[in-house]
């Protein structure tokens, strides 16, 4: 599998008055691609704004799933269903394939890595090669293209016609590689397509394992710190737990674990007691395959609707999310590959923003049987107190009546 990055430059401008035209953003955009170089196929491609360790870890994460969904997003009439583990991984010598984010993520995943020296891009001829089909191929069918140098540019006005935003441009970069280029014979195939290489070769060699879902997580999922509580750890107003963190609990009720959170699923994450990781299970049922972009939009449509303070329910964020059009979901997973996907910041400020932590109804009203799990049900315990608790005035005391203490349960947070 070969892994590059190219430039494009796209602007932002319509026919508009001038004035107008000058309030419009313009950038330039790169774009991270991984190649099967046995089949040619396109395993992952992510347009970002910079090069950067995080979004080339994210493009390394594509690889290892099925993407049909995206293409279907982008209104691909083909599947996108090439994906499998990697054996030897070659970069370019990019500071976001040598950092220390990527690198570890490589290595936890068993992958080899090999950096060819820099200015020799025959050593990674093959998605040089693709980079070169985009541009005879692809770019002459967009307005607004920068050609590959200024003498063949010519007097043409690149910045005046360009009209593509981000997500138009995932989209025809998608609609080009599932639709056409996956589709279209190929020379080094011996005239043979990457979809009928991809079909011809894995079903007479396979593909290398996928790593199973706690080590893809555990290289991949988003990390951060959460506090232990007894229902476990709350992550975007759901909780999840698992045995290891109620052991932890028993013994240290008062610290905080490192979670990771695969947002493409919020039905489970990785979290760390010790040394070593575990899944933790939500405490909700009926979130799985739920992004986080899902969820939280469907948390702020009902917050909207229903006041700020208004304790959520599971039921009622499944409702909203059904209702959600298919038209916005694709809109998101589009998102997802474009330079406004969700970053660190946005997670940590929706996370405060929930005042409530999201709870099934049967849960509220306690209906749900109980457990021998201490953790799970609460204890009860009696607190001392310095003077005895004065009786109602409708029962007066009598030498055998025995002041009773009020119960407590111990509450997360608190």
């Amino acid at each position: 599998t070969g892994s590059s990055r190219g430039r494009r430059k796209v602007q932002w401008q319509v026919n508009l008055p001038p004035e107008r035209q000058e309030a419009i953003e313009r950038g330039r955009r790169w774009i991270y691609v991984a190649i099967d170089c046995a089949t040619r196929c396109i395993l992952s491609l992510r347009l970002v704004e910079a090069p950067n360790s995080e979004d080339a870890t994210r493009a390394l994460h594509d690889i290892f799933r099925d993407k049909t969904d995206v293409a279907k997003a982008a209104g691909c009439e083909s599947t996108w269903h090439q994906h499998g583990g990697i054996g030897a991984l070659v970069t370019d010598q990019g500071t976001a394939f040598t950092s220390g984010q990527f690198k570890g993520a490589v290595e936890s995943l068993g992958g080899t890595r090999h950096l060819p020296p820099a200015g020799l891009p025959w050593l990674r001829g093959t998605i040089e090669s693709l980079f070169k089909t985009f541009g005879h191929k692809l770019m002459p069918l967009l307005v607004g293209r920068t050609f590959f140098s200024s003498q063949e540019r010519g007097d043409y006005p690149s910045e005046q016609p360009a009209c593509l935003c981000d997500e138009d441009l995932i989209r025809v970069l998608l609609t080009f590689v599932v639709d056409i280029y996956h589709n279209e014979p190929h020379g080094s195939l011996k005239g043979a397509t990457p979809n009928e290489a991809w079909k011809r070769l894995t079903a007479e060699y396979g593909v290398p394992p996928v790593p199973d879902g706690l080590t893809l997580c555990k290289a991949f999922g988003r990390p951060l710190q959460r506090k232990l509580r007894g229902d476990g750890v709350m992550f975007s107003g759901l909780t999840y737990s698992c045995d290891a963190l109620r052991e932890a609990f028993l013994h240290s009720p008062k610290r905080e674990v490192e979670i990771r959170v695969d947002l493409q699923n919020m039905s489970w994450i990785a979290v760390k007691v010790g040394a070593s990781w575990y899944p933790a299970i939500a405490n909700q049922s009926g979130f799985e395959n739920v992004t986080y972009a899902e969820l939280t939009e469907a948390t702020r449509f009902l917050r909207l609707r229903h006041g700020k303070t208004a304790e959520l329910n599971a039921e009622t964020i499944q409702r909203a999310i059904s209702k959600i059009e298919e038209i916005n979901r694709n809109a998101l997973r589009l998102r997802g590959l474009t330079p406004f996907h969700v970053n660190d910041a946005e997670v940590e400020r929706n996370q405060a923003a929930l005042h409530f932590p999201i709870r099934a109804d049967a849960e509220r009203l306690s209906l749900t049987p109980k457990t021998k799990d201490p953790l799970k049900d609460g204890i009860f315990i009696t607190r001392k107190l310095s003077s005895p608790t004065p009786q109602p005035e409708s029962r007066p005391a009598t030498p055998k009546d025995v002041s009773r203490t009020p119960r407590w349960r111990g509450k997360d947070d608190e």
